[in-house]
């Protein structure tokens, strides 16, 4: 037996050494403490019950993502969390609208660290980021709702995700497969458990995503492939602290194609007039992504301290082109204009090539402290210090250093843009009696716009054991990008649709002001929570028309515009019938209005509500399932009717996920999502979609 598990051991650390040796680079690990389920760090960026802390606030752990069979990180979110997710544009991510707020005022960060992204000004960073997350490397999803800038800053006016990486736990390899109607993916996992003051863990995961095309589309999807590679070497300096180091690297190449050139009617626009004729167009486009982050840190703890200080850089590099060629035009013989014109207008504003490449470099320097004063009282405290900049042609001539870049004929500037911000922030944790008070503030100073002050207080009434009552209040802010700041892009959306995006270096921060209450309860074998939130946002920034540039392109300017009342209820309740079994239903009503102009903010619905049942016989060779229903009522898409109102539709999806557990070192499992094949293209319905997975375990 020793024999055995010696050369199992030799094996496990001669495929990690294999590992390391390729060049895998790798995503870090935190304390401990993250293996208990119902411990959080970052509502209050403290160790504590998730029953204690005053914001709202939920846990998906490894144990749910395994159960539910999730694929991705915004698969889980989909699951278990009623976070609204829709497409950001078609092949571009998915929005992440926490209580009615949109993309760009939720912050997503790994193991509490904020992760560069495209930078961009419509939020589109965030709508990407989760898909580049790997989810076979998740512990657990902590999820805050509601503002949380009195700890986080910028960015976290809606709430926060927290993904959080596996740990070191014990030497361990482990490898599955997965092919859904979408992508196939391969992913490792190796954890050397502690070896004398080390441990380590790495982590790979590679993606084909398949090529797929609409009907009614002009153009295909993004397909192509994705690599990742996470790695975190812990360095146990003594029984109180650690030294972290990790790396991640994230690749994905990807293509879209107009599908099979074809001669068709191709009606063209120029100026007030219609040219007819038709046209046989082919053409290409490709994006390529890069991120890369590197990080250090030193933690600690003692029975008075838990601290952190640390230092880490993220960058992300994204190049885009797109290339079209017409093959054939042919004016419409009847139309004496079309005869003179159609044929040089469609060679000329059809037959083109354009390009984009970007850069986003984030570095920052951490640095917290948590004194425990006594049983009923703690205080925590930080600073840090982040430095961004961002490079490419993106910004045009609006940044600094400007130089010319020519591709294919195709010539666009260049520049880059430098900010920086340094923040302090001060916590108070007091127990008193039957209450837990949080009161928090922090004060950030940003180069482009000045100062800020964010303060938050949240309350817990722990009325019995079983029954809780929740409140907080707390100011949020999201800082102007760089790219809201400074962009001067111009770029090609669609066939002959060329925008132009420019910045307003006189934007000042969106705002909010957000409260809420709750109660919370356990009663018998049932739990539920109900929760009012009220958020009053101001100077939201928007992308306003105003008119053509030069070049004929459709021209935009970021302007501080509109403001939003965005309140509603969040509802949770559920009910073990035994050990194995377990009924839940999550619902958010909302009513979010863009007060500015008197109309429902889109991409949201009225009501939206999951339904799931689910089962596990927790046993090593058994069997577990979700079946899940998802109702949306009354979901504002993007249309409107003539009058002006958005148009609403309802909609219910039926999902079902199965896991088979052949031993405690072996499952296979499997799903199915929106099984009656709905589809509607406002509602970002695309019809069934399944999946299949493996995992075994060395």
């Amino acid at each position: 037996m020793n024999k055995t598990k010696t050369a199992q051991r030799k094996a496990l650390l001669a495929a990690i050494t294999v590992f390391v040796m390729g060049g895998v680079t790798a995503q870090a690990e935190e304390l401990p403490v993250y293996s208990f389920d119902e411990v959080v760090v970052t509502a209050t960026r403290t160790e504590n019950d998730v029953k204690k802390v005053p914001a709202s606030t939920q846990v998906i752990t490894q144990e749910d993502i395994k159960r539910g069979g999730a694929t991705s990180v915004r698969n889980a979110l989909s699951m278990y969390a009623n976070i609204f997710q829709k497409s950001k544009v078609r092949g571009g991510g998915h929005d992440i609208i926490i209580r009615g707020m949109e993309t760009k005022h939720s912050l997503v960060m790994v193991n509490g660290r904020r992760i560069s992204n495209e930078a961009d000004a419509s939020g589109l960073g965030n709508a990407m980021s989760l898909d580049r997350i790997n989810i076979n490397d998740v512990e657990k999803i902590e999820i805050v709702r509601g503002p949380s800038s009195a700890l986080y800053g910028s960015e976290a006016m809606g709430g926060v995700l927290n993904i959080i990486t596996k740990p070191s736990k014990e030497q361990t390899l482990l490898t599955g497969l997965e092919h859904t109607s979408e992508d196939t993916s391969h992913w490792w996992h190796a954890d050397t458990g502690r070896i004398g003051n080390f441990s380590m863990t790495l982590d790979a995961r590679f993606n084909k995503i398949n090529r797929s095309m609409l009907d009614t589309a002009t153009e295909s999807d993004p397909y192509g492939t994705a690599q990742t590679y996470n790695a975190s070497l812990n360095y146990y300096v003594n029984d109180h602290s650690y030294v972290n180091a990790y790396m991640d690297y994230y690749s994905q190449h990807l293509k879209t194609d107009m599908g099979e050139a074809v001669l068709k009617d191709f009606p063209v626009k120029m100026g007030p007039m219609t040219l007819k004729g038709q046209a046989k167009i082919d053409g290409v486009g490709t994006k390529d992504y890069k991120q890369k982050n590197y990080g250090i840190s030193w933690n600690g703890k003692t029975d008075k301290n838990d601290w952190q200080i640390q230092a880490y850089m993220s960058k992300f590099n994204w190049d885009t082109t797109k290339s079209q060629k017409v093959l054939q035009a042919i004016p419409d013989p009847s139309d004496r204009m079309s005869m003179m014109a159609y044929k040089g207008f469609v060679t000329s504003h059809y037959g083109t090539y354009d390009f984009n490449h970007d850069e986003h470099n984030m570095w920052a320097i951490e640095g917290r402290d948590s004194l425990r004063v006594n049983d009923h009282h703690r205080v925590t405290f930080g600073a840090e210090y982040v430095k961004e900049k961002v490079a490419g042609t993106g910004l045009g001539s609006n940044g600094d250093g400007v130089h010319n870049i020519t591709e294919n004929g195709t010539t666009k500037s260049s520049s880059e843009k430098t900010l920086s911000s340094y923040a302090a922030y001060l916590q108070d944790e007091i127990e008193y009696g039957k209450w837990f008070i949080v009161p928090a503030i922090r004060y950030d100073h940003h180069s482009a716009y000045g100062s800020h002050t964010s303060p938050k207080i949240g309350v817990t009434y722990n009325a019995t054991d079983h029954f809780r009552i929740k409140a907080n209040y707390g100011d949020g802010f999201k800082a102007p990008s760089v790219s809201q700041l400074y962009y001067d892009l111009a770029m090609q959306m669609g066939p002959g649709n060329w925008v132009h995006l420019t910045g307003n270096p006189n934007l000042k921060p969106e705002k909010s002001k957000s409260w809420d209450l709750g109660v919370e309860a356990e009663f018998g074998k049932g739990y539920g929570s109900l929760t009012y939130f009220d958020n009053d946002v101001d100077n939201l920034i928007a992308s306003i028309p105003k008119g053509k540039d030069s070049n004929g392109h459709n021209l935009y300017r970021y302007e501080n515009v509109n403001k939003a009342r965005i309140k509603g209820l969040e509802n949770t309740l559920g009910y073990r019938f035994n050990d194995t079994l377990e009924f839940k239903v999550t619902s958010t009503l909302l009513d979010a209005k863009d007060t500015s102009a008197g109309k429902d903010l889109t991409q949201r619905a009225r009501l939206s509500q999951i339904y799931q049942l689910i089962y596990d016989d927790h046993k090593d060779t058994g069997w577990s399932a979700v079946l899940w229903n998802q109702l949306d009522y009354k979901f504002v898409t993007g249309k409107a009717w003539e009058g002006g109102e958005s148009v609403k539709k309802s909609y219910s999806l039926t999902n079902f996920s199965l896991t088979r557990k052949v031993n405690k070192d072996t499952r296979f499992y499997g799903s199915v999502q929106n099984i009656f094949d709905k589809k509607d293209v406002d509602c970002d319905l695309d019809g069934r979609f399944w999946s299949i997975g493996w995992e075994h375990k060395f």
